[in-house]
């Protein structure tokens, strides 16, 4: 495994101070698009954006997924999902991101246990995505979140003819997974094509700098090392210090891993 370009998270509300302090630590943003601000996003905004790929850089972007459900069964719920991912289309469209990152929206809790419920209501929708996504060199990458093993995004992008990519979240397997570190990362292959790093207890999302918390990293790297595999990484965490922190740890993590 190869870590040529590093990623931390960028916010569209502090967009400036975000991308600079990313700038002097050597960083490449993947910003988030919060609902509230597609609604509002300006086009200097988008121009900073613009610059960073016209200077030889590389931007990621994250879509909306608080509230939306593209499996949902309410036909307005689904309607403003539709809105958000639509205005996604246009960001990436106007900037041209490597990658464009989307919550899949299943949970067990949510939809009783009933996969194939959830499956037939998303599959027009991510059609839709993938679809477009092919006129454009964005990837459309989906991320595991409340997913307690990697099965039913396999069978959704068997579904689309496995044009979507996967995005591995090491806070959220802690979390949610029910199934081994190895088992996610056999499942998605050569489709793994991203990595939000952070930590946490166990106990809750609180997106620690790696090595405060309990995730394996160590097996994560050994892994990818084996495998000849090299994901884009994105530091993911909520403040600048924390993100930091976890540049700093990384080096010792990576190397320990590759002994």
């Amino acid at each position: 495994m190869n870590i040529k370009k590093l990623f931390a998270r960028a916010s569209l509300q502090n967009l400036d101070e975000d991308l600079s302090f990313l700038a002097d630590n050597g960083l490449f943003p993947e910003v988030y698009l919060p609902g509230e601000n597609l609604d509002s996003l300006s086009t200097s905004d988008l121009d900073s954006l613009v610059k960073i790929k016209e200077s030889g850089g590389e931007v990621s972007l994250h879509a909306p997924f608080m509230d939306l459900s593209p499996g949902g069964l309410d036909p307005k719920i689904l309607e403003i999902t539709k809105l958000r991912f639509s205005q996604v289309k246009e960001v990436v469209e106007a900037i041209g991101p490597v990658h464009v990152i989307f919550h899949p929206g299943y949970d067990k809790w949510r939809f009783g246990w009933n996969f194939e419920l959830w499956l037939t209501n998303c599959v027009s929708i991510w059609s839709d995505i993938v679809q477009w996504a092919d006129k454009t060199d964005t990837d459309v990458l989906m991320e595991n979140v409340f997913d307690v093993r990697p099965d039913h995004l396999l069978q959704l992008n068997e579904q689309l003819d496995n044009r979507l990519k996967f995005c591995f979240d090491t806070g959220h397997f802690l979390l949610f997974s029910e199934v081994p570190l190895e088992d996610w990362l056999t499942s998605f292959g050569e489709n793994l094509a991203e990595l939000h790093l952070h930590d946490n207890r166990g106990d809750m999302d609180s997106h620690l700098p790696m090595g405060e918390g309990i995730f394996d990293f160590h097996s994560l790297f050994s892994f990818l090392n084996a495998h000849d595999r090299s994901p884009l990484i994105v530091i993911e965490h909520h403040t600048r210090e924390e993100t930091l922190k976890s540049l700093a740890n990384l080096p010792g993590i990576y190397k320990a891993a590759a002994r």
